[in-house]
């Protein structure tokens, strides 16, 4: 099954698409790659206009819940096209690790 996900996509070829695959890995415990959940967590995220993830705590090396937070940003050439930039990963709900 291929999911739609309208015109959404991560930053790609950055540092923080970089950040985002080494944290999602060292972080979230699944034999899963990243890149094979990319689509399914732009699905949600472009679905219910939000702009961030959580992981469960039973799912996670440090049993802590994780929210990867991103910012939303369009194309000035396709207005359709929103891409979501990684900032940075809330491990204690207290603030931003980047």
């Amino acid at each position: 099954m291929t999911l739609n996900v309208e015109g959404a996509e991560f930053d790609y070829h950055t540092e923080n698409s970089e950040k985002l695959t080494k944290d999602f890995m060292n972080f979230v415990l699944t034999e899963v790659p990243f890149f094979a959940l990319q689509d399914e967590l732009l699905y949600l995220m472009n679905k219910r206009s939000i702009t961030r993830f959580r992981i469960p705590s039973y799912m996670t090396v440090d049993s802590k819940d994780h929210i990867f937070h991103f910012e939303l940003r369009t194309v000035e050439e396709n207005k359709q096209l929103r891409i979501y930039r990684y900032i940075g990963m809330d491990l204690d709900k207290k603030g931003l690790v980047r």
